[in-house]
């Protein structure tokens, strides 16, 4: 292996470290966002919201030198480059790198399947809190508002009152 192409190589993997180290601090993220939304914290989720698109962006800038470097490598191996990936890499490697890209492929592949799992979990919780939250909502206007009326055969429709706020004034 010449000296270019190691030094690629060794790039790559200074990138895949980082990248891993950006989806460890995702998946911290999400984790904490999962205590963040039962505890119902909006200033602490905008919180972390916030941390999450800064990691999804460090992430995305990562991806694209991961990238470069992919495309460059197959260059120099004068390989097509139409399926740029990790995968593909690991058969031109020396034994240690393949190693090491072994390990990186790995980890990625973990954090990226907790992350997305976390990801589910959560949207789990804020749709179960939006159900309740427009229950809560549909409870109060029907006794603000209850939706009583006459039915066909003149008697008064009670179905669907659970009670009535009554408001005297005077």
């Amino acid at each position: 292996m010449n000296n270019e192409l190691k030094s690629l190589y060794d790039s790559l993997l200074y990138v895949l470290k980082n990248e891993m180290e950006v989806y460890g601090e995702l998946h911290k993220l999400f984790m904490n966002e999962q205590a963040l939304l039962v505890k119902s914290s909006i200033d602490d989720l905008h919180e972390n919201s916030s941390k999450k698109e800064t990691c999804v962006l460090k992430a995305k800038m990562l991806e694209e030198v991961r990238t470069n470097l992919a495309e460059k490598i197959f260059r120099l191996l004068d390989i097509d480059e139409k399926d740029v990936n990790l995968s593909g890499l690991l058969c031109y490697a020396d034994g240690a790198q393949r190693q090491k890209l072994t390990e990186c492929q790995l980890n990625l592949r973990y954090l990226l399947n907790e992350i997305n799992k976390l990801n589910k979990k959560n949207k789990l919780l804020l749709d179960s809190s939006l159900v309740y939250v427009q229950r809560s909502i549909d409870f109060l206007n029907q006794l603000i508002c209850p939706n009583s009326g006459y039915l066909n055969t003149g008697k008064l429709r009670s179905n669907d009152i659970n009670g009535r706020v009554i408001c005297w004034e005077g």
